[in-house]
């Protein structure tokens, strides 16, 4: 009889954890690695397990597995980066062979491989680096990848609009926009802004 306190504290305290990702869904079992809010007032988070959370208040979650729900159509994920903004949330990451992936979607139930494809030298390439964060930018109406080799990819609504610019870091980690100006962060103490 003693151990029934424990018991029903244990109960008590798994059952209020779980409550709080939301009813019906699971526990997230990967490190969550980042967050982003959109202008809705939804919160989108990744893990590096290839989970994508979803919150409207921030206290109950619910969790994909985007490696179980896309088993066998895309590869599987391990999520480094989030952001949302302008209708759409984009999530990037490494694929199983250590590939930069990145994913999109209008409300998070259904994603789609977002094209990495970009000119140089009057050349087609494809973006390959490790992703370090995610950011929208309103008044340009894209997104904005940051990355290492002093990476800053632009991914607008069109596809096939993408555009690369390398700075002058070795790794580049963060994209803020600030008004008409973003201010870049990065490696070394890399600090500029992008008109």
């Amino acid at each position: 009889m003693k151990r029934s306190p424990c018991i029903l504290t244990l109960l008590l305290l798994v059952c209020c954890f779980a409550a709080a990702y939301g009813q019906g869904s699971a526990v997230p079992r990967g490190k969550l690695l980042a967050e982003s809010a959109d202008p809705e007032g939804f919160r989108w988070a990744v893990t590096d397990a290839g989970e994508i959370l979803r919150s409207a208040d921030g206290a109950g979650w619910t969790v994909l597995d985007f490696n179980e729900k896309y088993a066998g159509y895309y590869p599987r994920m391990d999520f480094r980066a989030v952001a949302a903004g302008g209708g759409s949330v984009m999530v990037a990451g490494l694929d199983a062979d250590g590939h930069l992936a990145v994913y999109t979607s209008s409300r998070g139930t259904v994603w789609s491989p977002r094209n990495l494809e970009y000119s140089e030298a009057g050349e087609r390439q494809v973006l390959d680096v490790l992703p370090c964060s995610l950011s929208y930018d309103p008044l340009r109406d894209s997104f904005f990848l940051c990355g290492t080799r002093g990476t800053l990819f632009e991914m607008p609504g069109c596809s096939h609009c993408n555009r690369l610019t390398r700075y002058p870091a070795d790794t580049l980690y963060a994209r803020v926009a600030s008004g008409w100006t973003a201010v870049l962060l990065g490696s070394g103490g890399f600090c500029s802004t992008e008109p």
